[in-house]
């Protein structure tokens, strides 16, 4: 019996190795974050860091991971730290901190579990730091708890009382009598060292040391066996009462379908008719004002069809019960297909009326992306897949497209599309918007500026994007500053040098 009851539980392990070095890790990262960002513009600098504490975190657990795992999760990670040398984002930062995340969370795992509890560990690192943290520092005090060194008892501490006063004393005393010591005593600048322990700069130590913790003292918690097993007997009674009830049974979902399938076969046909074919429109409708009104609605309205699909197509759900179904399902998802193609080509009917603008250019990428998540409900639907593998396949192209998007200078294509089609080009678009052109900052220079000599209004904008770039005194030594190097950044100063100066605008020459 007692045999039994040891194997059951592990040695428990010397309190010094297991937490000395994750707080001597923790305490290199503070303080590189300290020397990358502290008083510095973010540039590649976190991509640095980023790479540093994946490896410091990998480097400080033990590694469970196998060999494939470990070569695609390395692509993963350097492919997540290039979109922060690309650009420092919004979007370039939640993607590199969340694969950094999960780069550590991946190897380190003891666990096998789904790459969705994964994404949730590797989302909620940041914010499970602060607890973490203080349960491992309360556990490790407990376990030291009489087994500190001598010279750290209190009876050793008090004793260094008598020698440090009189040593202060005694400096003293020489600093007034030793004009060289009382010199280099002047000397000491007490200021960097408030400086150093302003509060502002700690509570930045204390946010990145808890961020960082739960990557250098991995937590992995086992399922037990009351978590672990099946409760098919609850499972299948809620299945059977929600399939045979009247609300959402085979009836209500085969009719619903009729109606729905009619429904955006009137939509569609009125689309083919005034946006394809060009049909006159009622009086007062422009066709960028029905383009306008309908491009964003029927995005939710093909969202809320695809729940309602993935509800008729469950497994165990009233498709396996009616053959009806799964035709009307089948037609229905094509019909949104077809809906998100006229939402598309709505919203370019819109664009092209009233130019281009950073939500606009958002909205054709989602629409893009519902397309793509419809398209994938079809083939999990013909191919019978599982809904996890519809889901996998939603989160790849999500993951994909945003891991794209992070290399779009937006700025630029912004400005490219509304000089190219403006009225002051000679297209067929509205007048050029110049605050907005100059809200999109010095990215959308090399895009302006070709255009001057044909839009001469472009002037004052061009000047005013080229003067807002040195209107801090201290803006070019930040630039130039290896913290804050960026690719895209790099590149925009790689144009400036060749283009000191915008070019002349042509002066025409007067009849004579």
């Amino acid at each position: 019996m007692s045999l039994a009851t040891a194997s059951d539980f592990e040695p428990a392990p010397t309190p010094a190795p297991l937490v000395l070095t994750p707080f001597l890790l923790a305490a290199a990262g503070v303080a590189l974050a300290d020397w990358l960002f502290y008083g510095w513009d973010v540039g590649i600098s976190l991509a640095l860091f980023l790479a540093l504490l994946g490896i410091a975190g990998v480097a400080g657990n033990r590694v469970h991971a196998t060999r494939k795992t470990m070569i695609v999760m390395a692509v993963i990670f350097v492919a997540g730290l290039a979109a922060l040398v690309e650009d420092v984002s919004l979007l370039s930062v939640m993607v590199g901190l969340l694969i950094t995340a999960l780069f550590v969370i991946v190897l380190t795992a003891e666990e096998t579990a789904s790459w969705q509890r994964r994404l949730l560990e590797a989302a909620t690192t940041p914010l499970r730091g602060p607890f973490q943290l203080a349960g491992d520092v309360f556990r490790t005090l407990t376990r030291i708890k009489g087994q500190v060194p001598g010279w750290l008892k209190i009876g050793s501490l008090i004793a260094w009382i008598i020698p440090l006063t009189a040593f202060a004393v005694f400096l003293g005393l020489f600093a007034s009598a030793n004009p060289l010591i009382e010199y280099r005593l002047e000397k000491i600048d007490f200021s960097v060292l408030l400086d150093l322990l302003s509060s502002l700069r700690i509570a930045f130590w204390g946010i990145i040391l808890c961020a960082i913790w739960p990557l250098m003292l991995r937590r992995v918690r086992r399922k037990t066996a009351r978590e672990s097993g099946a409760r098919p007997g609850i499972a299948l009674r809620s299945s059977e009462a929600s399939d045979h009830g009247d609300l959402f049974g085979v009836q209500a979902i085969w009719r619903s379908l009729i109606l729905f399938n009619a429904l955006f076969a009137l939509q569609g046909g009125l689309d083919l008719v005034y946006l394809w074919g060009g049909a006159t429109l009622p009086d007062g409708m422009s066709h960028a004002e029905y383009a306008h009104r309908g491009a964003y609605p029927l995005i939710i309205t093909a969202l809320l069809a695809a729940a309602f699909v993935l509800l008729a197509m469950r497994p165990g759900g009233p498709a396996e019960q009616s053959r009806l179904i799964r035709p009307l399902v089948l037609a229905w998802i094509g019909q949104n297909v077809l809906l998100v193609v006229s939402s598309i080509f709505r919203l370019n009917l819109y664009v092209a009326a009233f130019s281009l603008t950073y939500l606009r250019l958002a909205a054709f990428i989602w629409m893009g992306l519902v397309a793509a998540g419809l398209l994938l409900i079809l083939i999990q639907i013909m191919l019978r897949k599982p809904v996890s593998w519809l889901v996998t396949a939603n989160a790849a192209t999500l993951a994909l497209v945003l891991y794209g998007c992070c290399f779009i200078n937006a700025p630029r294509i912004i400005a490219a599309y509304n000089v190219a089609h403006c009225r002051e080009a000679g297209g067929a678009g509205p007048s050029l918007d110049l605050n907005y052109l100059r809200s999109l900052g010095p990215q959308a220079l090399p895009a302006l500026e070709p255009r001057l000599p044909q839009i001469p209004a472009l002037q004052p904008t061009i000047s005013d994007l080229r003067s807002d770039r040195n209107a801090c005194p201290n803006a070019q030594q930040r630039l130039e500053n290896w913290r804050a190097w960026g690719f895209r950044t790099w590149r925009l100063q790689r144009y400036l040098a060749n283009n000191p100066s915008t070019p002349p605008v042509p002066v025409e020459s007067g009849k004579g």
